[in-house]
C-alpha cells in the first residue's frame, strides 16, 4: 500500500469512527444537536477567519469538526471519495480554507430545508441543495487538507469539556425528538445488528416518535405519518433505506391482532394521505398491488411478539410492536435489488436465515403485501392482514334484522 493510499484510508475511518463515536459522546454529555442549532453553529462558524494559521487544539476548529461528525452521525453520513485526495498535493489546493464560509452556508441552508419542510403535503419537497452526505464529507476534506495536526487528533479535541460547555451555553437543542437519538431508533439498531438480512448492517435508519397510549390510536397514525413524511422528504437525498414505528407489545400479542394492528395502521395512514390515494380499496392476495403515499408506492415489513424467538419477525427479543417503512425509491436504488440482482439477493437471505434456523418461504406469497406478516410456520399460508381492513370488516357484518 503506498503512502498517499494510507493517509487516504486513514482519513476515511477517522470520518466513520469519528461519527460514532461523536454521537455517542454527544448523547452521553446531553449536547446532541437539532437541525435548528446545528443551523446556529453553522452560520456562527461561517463568520470566522480560517485564513489564519490555527493551532490542533483550536476551540473553533474543535466545534467545527463537532459539527461536522455529529451532523455526519445523525443524518447517517459515509465517508465517500472526497476524502480520498484531502491530504495530497491535489487536495490541498481543491480544498481549501478559504471554501469554508460558503459549504458552511450550504450547510446550514440544507439542514433549514429539512427543518423547515411541510408537516404534510400533496408530494414531497424538492431542491436542487447539496445534500449532507456531500456536504459533510467536503467540510471533513477542508480540515484534513488544511490543518492537519488538528485532524491527526481530531477525535479527542472534539470530545473534550470545553467544546461540550460551548455547545450548552450556545446551541441547545430544543427538539424533543431527533430520529437518531429516539429511542425506537436506538432500540431498533440493536435488532439490526442480531439479525440474519445481510444487507441490514449497511442500511440508514431513522426511528419515528414513540406511541402514546395517552393520545389514542389516531392521534399517533398522524403523529408517525409527521415522522414519515419528513422521513421521505430526507430520504430522497440522503439514500435512506427506512423508518421504524415502535408501538406496545400488546399490538402483537397473536397474529391476528399483528394482522389487525397493520390493517388499522395503513387505513389510518391512507385517511390522512396527503396525496389522497385510494389504494386500500382494492387489495386482496394478488401481485401488484402496493401501499401508497405522498404519492410513493411503499414496502412494510412488520415485528411482534407473538412470533417465537427463533423466527425471522420476531422482534429480537425487545417487548415492542414494530413496523418498518421502506419506500420504493429507495428499494430502487439498492445495489443488490437492480440490475437483476433482486432474486439472487432474495435467495442470499433466505440462505442467511435458514444456516440459523430461520426459515421462511415465499410459496403463496408472491405478492409483496402479502410478505407485509409472516405466518407462524415458513411454509404457511399468507396472512391475510387485509381482511381486517376496517372497512371490510365493516361491509361483512350482516344487516340488522328488521323489528
Amino acid at each position: 500500500m503506498s503512502k498517499k493510499t494510507g493517509r487516504a484510508m486513514n482519513i476515511m475511518k477517522q470520518f466513520v469512527l469519528g461519527r460514532r463515536l461523536v454521537g455517542g459522546w454527544a448523547l452521553d454529555q446531553g449536547v446532541t444537536l437539532d437541525d435548528a442549532a446545528a443551523i446556529r453553529l453553522a452560520d456562527t462558524l461561517a463568520e470566522r477567519d480560517w485564513q489564519t494559521p490555527r493551532a490542533a487544539d483550536d476551540l473553533d476548529l474543535s466545534l467545527l469538526s463537532f459539527l461536522i461528525l455529529e451532523t455526519a452521525h445523525r443524518y447517517y453520513v459515509q465517508a465517500d471519495k472526497a476524502l480520498k485526495t484531502c491530504q495530497t498535493e491535489e487536495g490541498r489546493t481543491l480544498f481549501p480554507a478559504a471554501m469554508l464560509p460558503a459549504r458552511l452556508a450550504d450547510l446550514a441552508a440544507t439542514l433549514r430545508f429539512y427543518n423547515e419542510a411541510p408537516v404534510l403535503a400533496e408530494s414531497l419537497p424538492t431542491n436542487g441543495l447539496a445534500s449532507l452526505q456531500s456536504l459533510t464529507n467536503t467540510l471533513f476534506a477542508v480540515i484534513a487538507a488544511q490543518f492537519p495536526e488538528h485532524m491527526a487528533e481530531v477525535h479527542p479535541q472534539v470530545m473534550r469539556a470545553e467544546v461540550a460547555e460551548v455547545v450548552r451555553a450556545g446551541f441547545a437543542r430544543q427538539a424533543a425528538h431527533v430520529p437518531v437519538y429516539s429511542p425506537t431508533h436506538l432500540e431498533f439498531m440493536g435488532a439490526v445488528d442480531k439479525t440474519r438480512c445481510i444487507f441490514a448492517p449497511s442500511g440508514k435508519y431513522w426511528g419515528a416518535r414513540d406511541y402514546d397510549p395517552a393520545r389514542g390510536f389516531e392521534a399517533n397514525v398522524r403523529q408517525f405519518g409527521e415522522d414519515l413524511f419528513r422521513f421521505m422528504t430526507v430520504a430522497h437525498k440522503e439514500r435512506f433505506k427506512g423508518l421504524a414505528f415502535r408501538l406496545p407489545a400488546s399490538f402483537s400479542d397473536s397474529i391476528e391482532r399483528l394482522a389487525e394492528t397493520t390493517a388499522t395502521l395503513l387505513d389510518g395512514l391512507n385517511r390522512i394521505d396527503p396525496a389522497g390515494s385510494n389504494c386500500l380499496r382494492h387489495v386482496d392476495g394478488k401481485p401488484g398491488w402496493k401501499f401508497e403515499w405522498a404519492g410513493e408506492p411503499m414496502f412494510l415489513t412488520a415485528f411482534g411478539v407473538c412470533y417465537p424467538a427463533d423466527h425471522p419477525r420476531n422482534p429480537y427479543g425487545f417487548d415492542y410492536t414494530y413496523f418498518f417503512f421502506q419506500p420504493d425509491f429507495v428499494l430502487r436504488n439498492h445495489p443488490g435489488l437492480i440490475n437483476g440482482k433482486e432474486e439472487i439477493s432474495r435467495q442470499r437471505i433466505l440462505a442467511s436465515f435458514h444456516k440459523d434456523g430461520m426459515d421462511y418461504d415465499n410459496v403463496g406469497k408472491e405478492a409483496e403485501h402479502a410478505r407485509y406478516l409472516r405466518p407462524m410456520d415458513a411454509d404457511g399460508p399468507a396472512v391475510a392482514w387485509w381482511e381486517y381492513l376496517p372497512a371490510r370488516r365493516m361491509a361483512e357484518q350482516p344487516l340488522p334484522s328488521a323489528v
